[in-house]
């Protein structure tokens, strides 16, 4: 009979496993040459990093978040 650490084991160990899936096919990808936001190219280190924004959208996007985040 499993009691609730076991239960509990058994949730992190499947979200573990789910997130480490999602890894490894983002690592199987092509890295992203462009910015998805404004279509610039991405710089090479940026793009060894598997990062989908260029610096400036990245900047824009990180004072957004930080100016509409609700606490």
């Amino acid at each position: 009979m499993a009691d609730e650490a076991d239960i509990a084991n058994d949730a992190i160990l499947a979200d573990m496993e789910r997130r480490i899936a999602i890894q490894r096919a983002a690592a199987n990808r092509p890295p992203v040459t462009h910015c998805e936001e404004c279509e610039e190219p991405i710089t090479p280190a940026r793009q060894k990093l598997r990062l989908h924004l260029c610096l400036d959208c990245a900047q824009l996007r990180e004072r957004a978040n930080r100016v509409f985040r609700r606490d």
